[in-house]
């Protein structure tokens, strides 16, 4: 069986820490960086939050580039936020290509004031800002089904093997 693993969150909340360290921990696997597929638009760029036309195709190279790890026999960990209507949409295709594929979708969350403090400490040119917060408060409007999520607030850099235990162990994330 081949896994994918979404992880989502708000910008700051440790997408990219967490996914490049389970990514690491197959024999195995592809890191996709949602982020960096977007920034592939030169030409005519939008943020994500501003064409949903930009999101939705970055969702399908999303979701070609995993079909592709996939019959790879590669494990597919995505680094983005994605939010409920994303997942359905990119896992129906999933299923309707692939067989043998199960899908994770971890939603991670930290409090306001730790979401601050942690976007404050990336280099500059990867700090969002009062974005975060916004990015946050979308999430609690969605409603994600609370066994998706992963509160992180208290998580310190020696206890990412617990997590990434989790993470890989626990059933309640299966989408």
């Amino acid at each position: 069986m081949t896994n994918i693993y979404i992880i989502s969150g708000p910008a700051g909340v440790g997408k990219s820490t967490i996914s490049i360290q389970l990514a690491k921990q197959f024999k195995q696997s592809a890191y996709i960086e949602g982020d960096l597929l977007h920034h592939m638009v030169v030409g005519g760029y939008l943020p994500p939050w501003e064409s949903e036309a930009s999101l939705t195709l970055t969702w399908e190279n999303i979701a070609d580039l995993s079909i592709n790890f996939v019959q790879a026999r590669k494990h597919v960990i995505i680094d983005y936020v994605a939010f409920p209507e994303e997942v359905e949409t990119f896992s129906q295709k999933m299923y309707s290509q692939v067989k043998h594929v199960e899908i994770k979708y971890v939603v991670l969350r930290v409090k306001p004031e730790e979401l601050i403090r942690r976007d404050a400490s990336r280099e500059k040119d990867h700090q969002m800002g009062a974005r975060c917060l916004e990015l946050a408060k979308m999430f609690t409007r969605k409603k994600i089904d609370q066994r998706f999520v992963y509160d992180t607030t208290t998580i310190h850099p020696s206890d990412l093997n617990e997590v990434l235990l989790t993470i890989r162990n626990h059933s309640r994330f299966i989408y």
